[in-house]
């Protein structure tokens, strides 16, 4: 079962001031009395969330949320609030809209309600004319919000009177609650957990997403602790599945009911993680006095969680009254979200309700303010919540010059492998994400391309310090940007690609280095590499060089290797340099010398090259490992397609000298 084919339950919840009947209409309308405490039953008021159901004429299974009124239980009326298909804004007769009435309808607004009903109650203790003037109020009080033209209906819990005009419109409600997509992974924040002696561990609450069946695993979040489905209630009753939008208990196994908490989750194994890091839009309510400043302490509420934590505005310097952000709620401890989310944010102390939003991902890092990638990041996510590939590529895009496993997308996204995996293969298919080689990680373009302007700053700091090399390898350039060398190699491709940056023998040099030789190095360098090119093979120590040059043997070493990568001299053996010409002219001997006789001895070479033994064996060694020749005990025969390998080694050979300006 993907999907349920009808709403055979739902969910109603009320919201409301304090003693202005709620729970009492709760109990008129199914017969059960929702304060489960003696303390609230001897108080008369809610303190922690109840629960009541009954059946509609259509057969449908309706529980109803009884939440707290008061102030102090926001929190528990904010869980409460998680999961409900519809509510009831409860307004007592004799008090009309109060402030916890007005609190609660943004609290609800804010959480993403769109259906519900609004009912006057106690009317038996005003007389009509009081009751027409309340419902006067509260159609001004609702205008502009999400129960504007909903139904306002008036009735006595006492009396009865106006509980079958209350019950109608519940069940007129139930019939527009759209089917519900069981497709996804399964999640469920915890509102309650209990032992029952026998069975052992027992979590309630309304699952967000996805469906269960008895004898799957589970993860309870955030301890990352597994256990097993043993049975479930739906709505009160055996069942052996359930699903997004049920009234649900689960009995799970090897978990004690004391390591439980509200605002704990229960989800498909490995698609959740914990974090301290949210990134969401976050609106500020219109009633709220004056401007919300950068990096204010709040309390965050999503599902059934409450954690302490600190609101970063991102693209605003601060917050007027009704205007909107995108923000970063960095927390003291961690909570289970999930992009799409509905969040409420309160202030820390005193506690009022500031506004709310919805959570757009989950980092690892936290953002620097101001940002123009990150809030276009951020906003590309927002615009894309519903479309599940373009989402895709932007949590891949959020995760900057990183790269990303494939393995691990299916956490950031939570959605399954095989989906996850179809929207990859797409984002792959038209260049959007990149692939680097030789991993099962994945980069977006465009950090390709801001990876490749790093990159190069990189080598421009690399030869600011050393201008003597010709270039520098990946590992060089990775240790400068302390990034991996995988991805670095990709920056660097991406700008060779571009034409920024050249390449030579795994040597990177920026085209755009200003830097250069002193005038005397200019000297110098033409100095050592005619030495070199005209002593053929009795070329001189660079020791024996410096003192001839009278230079230090250090400058003498830098010449060198700048030569070497420019690839006009190559060191065959350690302290063994030849030029490149010398190493053609030998080349081509050899060649000849195979055609004609077959292989070539190393006492035959030596006669060959009119060189001693100290140049001809590193010399030999030089073309096996080059691809010329193979050996064969004591002589050398041509490899098989020798002429390919040889034609990129004479192309590299053929490079000119980089522009490298006189200092």
């Amino acid at each position: 079962m993907s999907q349920a084919t009808h709403v055979a339950h739902a969910v109603l919840g009320t919201a409301g001031h304090i003693d202005h009947g709620k729970s009492s209409l709760v109990k008129a309308l199914t017969g059960t009395d929702p304060d489960r405490f003696k303390e609230e039953q001897d108080r008369g008021m809610t303190i922690d969330i109840g629960f009541a159901e009954y059946k509609t004429p259509e057969g449908v299974d309706v529980g109803l949320i009884d939440v707290p009124g008061h102030e102090r239980f926001i929190r528990n009326m904010v869980a409460g609030a998680s999961g409900m298909d519809m509510v009831m804004l409860v307004i007592a007769a004799d008090d009309s809209v109060m402030p916890q009435t007005r609190e609660h309808l943004e609290i609800m607004t804010l959480l993403g309600l769109q259906r519900g009903c609004v009912v006057v109650t106690k009317i038996d203790m005003v007389d009509p004319e009081m009751v027409e003037l309340v419902e006067e109020e509260v159609q001004e009080f609702v205008a502009g919000t999400f129960l504007e033209g909903a139904p306002v209906l008036r009735c006595s819990s006492i009396t009865g009177e106006g509980l079958p005009e209350v019950r109608s419109v519940i069940h007129e409600m139930v019939l527009q609650i759209p089917p519900r997509d069981w497709d996804g992974v399964f999640r469920m924040p915890i509102q309650r957990a209990f032992t029952i002696k026998g069975h052992g561990t027992v979590v309630t609450g309304v699952p967000l997403s996805g469906r269960i069946v008895v004898g799957e695993h589970l993860e309870l979040l955030p301890q990352g602790l597994e256990c097993r489905v043993r049975g479930l209630h739906v709505h009160h009753k055996v069942a052996e599945e359930g699903g997004a939008g049920l009234r649900t208990a689960v009995n799970i196994s090897d978990i004690s009911w004391r390591d439980v908490h509200r605002g704990d989750v229960v989800a498909a194994p490995r698609y959740f993680s914990s974090t301290r890091l949210v990134e969401a839009r976050f609106t500020l309510l219109p009633s709220w006095k004056g401007p919300l400043r950068d990096n204010m302490p709040v309390r965050f509420h999503v599902g059934c969680t409450e954690a302490l934590g600190r609101l970063v505005l991102l693209d605003a310097k601060r917050l007027e009254p009704g205007a909107d952000a995108l923000v970063q709620i960095r927390l003291d401890e961690p909570v289970v979200v999930a992009p799409g989310d509905h969040y409420l944010l309160r202030q820390a102390s005193p506690e009022r309700t500031l506004g709310g939003g919805l959570v757009l991902g989950e980092t690892r890092y936290r953002f620097k303010r101001f940002r123009d990638w990150i809030t276009e990041n951020m906003k590309g996510k927002e615009e894309h919540l519903g479309d599940r590939e373009a989402y895709l590529e932007y949590v891949i895009r959020s995760e900057g010059l990183h790269p990303v496993s494939r393995d691990r997308l299916p956490l950031l996204v939570k959605d399954t492998p095989a989906r996850v995996g179809d929207g990859l293969q797409a984002l792959l298919s038209v260049g959007r994400v990149v692939e680097l080689k030789g991993s099962k990680s994945v980069i977006h373009a465009d950090m390709v391309a801001r990876g490749s302007d790093e990159a190069q700053k990189a080598l421009l700091a690399l030869h600011e310090a050393d201008h003597y090399p010709f270039g520098f390898k990946v590992q060089a350039v990775a240790s400068q940007m302390k990034h991996p060398p995988g991805v670095v190699g990709a920056f660097l491709a991406a700008a060779r690609t571009s034409k920024c940056v050249e390449e030579q023998r795994a040597m990177f040099r920026l085209k755009a280095f200003k830097g250069g030789l002193s005038k005397e190095d200019r000297r110098l360098l033409g100095v050592i590499e005619e030495a070199f090119e005209s002593g053929g093979f009795a070329t001189p120590s660079l020791k024996v060089l410096s003192g001839e040059l009278e230079k230090p043997l250090k400058r003498v070493e830098n010449i060198m290797t700048l030569l070497q990568g420019w690839n006009r001299v190559v060191e065959i053996d350690q302290g063994v340099w030849l030029h490149r010409e010398t190493i053609r002219e030998a080349r081509d001997k050899v060649v000849t010398w195979c055609h004609e006789h077959g292989a070539l001895l190393s006492s035959e070479a030596k006669d060959l090259f009119g060189a001693t033994r100290k140049y001809v064996i590193p010399l030999l060694e030089y073309f096996d490992t080059a691809g010329l020749t193979k050996r064969s005990d004591s002589s050398r025969s041509l490899q098989d397609g020798y002429a390919g390998v040889w034609a990129a080694e004479e192309e590299d050979s053929r490079l000119e000298e980089p522009d490298v300006p006189v200092s």
